[in-house]
């Protein structure tokens, strides 16, 4: 796939299946993400990856907020 290609077909998504996705795939997408450069291969990113009671908090806590009206900054 070309660049411009990957670009014009890039899409968000924010619809989830409660499906479960396997450990060594969000490992593979990992290693890839880490081949990305960066600026003066500075590296500045962080990754953390939530599963099981933790997942499970950080999805109560936003359920909380956006049951509260909180609904992100929207654009602003």
């Amino acid at each position: 796939m070309e660049l411009q290609e990957a670009i014009n077909q890039r899409r968000s998504v924010r619809e989830f299946k409660d499906k479960p996705v396997e450990r060594d795939i969000i490992t593979k997408i990992v290693q890839l993400a880490q081949r990305a450069p960066s600026w003066v291969n500075s590296q500045p990113w962080e990754v953390y990856c939530a599963m099981g009671d933790s997942l499970q908090q950080i999805k109560d806590a936003y359920r909380e907020q956006d049951a509260a009206g909180n609904h992100g900054q929207n654009g602003a």
